[in-house]
């Protein structure tokens, strides 16, 4: 597997046909990726990077992969939760903009029927 050096996006990220050496510190680095995703308001690329660490996740509960300790999954379920209420306050500001784009349509909506009523 090439070196990337300049690169710090987790391995599983640029190569998702190379099994990782340690997939639970990817699985750690995926996670910490995504809450930066969520922070910045990507969510579409929290998702991508949902779904490739679904993948490890399988691999390090594998029947050939050592077991994280309690803590160190504890650790990785904290940030999960972290990432869940950045999601939903993300949520809740497009909805907020949905309910205001939609007030607004009404408001344009009734202005056009009043001038074309003449009034």
């Amino acid at each position: 597997m090439p070196f990337h050096r300049k690169c710090r996006m987790p391995i599983a990220e640029r190569d998702s046909t190379a099994r990782p050496a340690n997939a639970w510190q990817e699985v750690v680095s995926l996670t910490r990726a995504m809450m930066d995703s969520v922070r910045a308001g990507e969510i579409d690329h929290m998702v991508a990077l949902e779904g490739q660490r679904h993948r490890l996740l399988a691999v390090v509960f594998s029947a050939n992969e050592a077991r994280p300790s309690a803590a160190e999954i504890q650790q990785v379920m904290t940030m999960d939760a972290e990432i869940m209420r950045g999601a939903e306050i993300l949520r809740g500001g497009l909805l907020e903009k949905l309910d205001t784009l939609s007030i607004n349509r009404k408001a344009v909506a009734a202005y056009g029927q009043f001038q074309r009523s003449g009034a």
